[in-house]
């Protein structure tokens, strides 16, 4: 049974991250990155990039510099593949032969969530597109109740939120534990999708009435 008070948060610990080939570096700058704050623009849906890897580790990346999300297909699909279909966009990854590397995808959020946090937390107004660029320090939850209809969000660090039931149905509970703030999930069959824990943060995130970092709500 769902509690809405909890949702789990997945962000990649990886430090082999993936990296734009200079042309489509370039051409994602002209065409669908914005020039303030290199984030996709408000609007793009799809995102099929070239990366200079040939392999990439871990269920979870990101290409640096811009954040674009990565992910390994078997592991979106363990959180229910009509559910990744309904909630994400997803894209093709390409390495630099131009050859599609198996089971890698982009990801986009139809609809996003801004981890909020404790301290030393702050925000600006991206000057070209609008966009919310949050900090702060834990301990990490979630301000306001996000959306019921929604089961697989975007999170503003390139990661993925989901309720506490769809963590459950794909195995993931059991003991947590508090570091520094931050409650921690432990994954029992986390070698299932070829990963060493270091490489996955796996945080459970309460839903709080107020924020406590004195800044009002913001949108993804």
């Amino acid at each position: 049974m769902s509690n809405p008070d909890y949702y789990v948060n997945f962000e990649s610990l990886t430090t082999e991250t993936g990296e734009f080939t200079d042309s489509a570096y370039a051409d994602a700058k002209t065409k669908w990155l914005c020039p303030g704050c290199l984030r996709p623009k408000p609007g793009v849906e799809r995102m099929d990039v070239h990366i200079q890897n040939r392999r990439l580790k871990g269920p979870l990346s990101f290409i640096s510099g811009c954040g674009i999300p990565l992910a390994a297909l078997s592991f979106l699909f363990r959180l229910g593949e009509k559910r990744v279909k309904r909630d994400l966009w997803l894209g093709d990854v390409f390495g630099p032969d131009g050859v599609r590397l198996d089971d890698w995808v982009t990801f986009r959020g139809k609809r996003g969530l801004i981890v909020r946090g404790t301290e030393h937390a702050g925000n600006r107004i991206c000057p070209d597109c609008g966009r919310n660029c949050y900090f702060a320090m834990h301990p990490c939850y979630l301000h306001p109740q996000p959306p019921t209809d929604v089961e697989i969000f975007q999170s503003g660090l390139s990661g993925l939120i989901v309720p506490d039931y769809v963590a459950s149905e794909a195995g993931i509970g059991g003991k947590i534990k508090r570091v520094r703030g931050a409650e921690l999930i432990d994954w029992p069959n986390v070698a299932d999708i070829n990963c060493k824990p270091r490489r996955i943060l796996v945080e459970r995130l309460r839903v709080l009435q107020e924020p406590k970092d004195g800044l009002p709500p913001l949108s993804f």
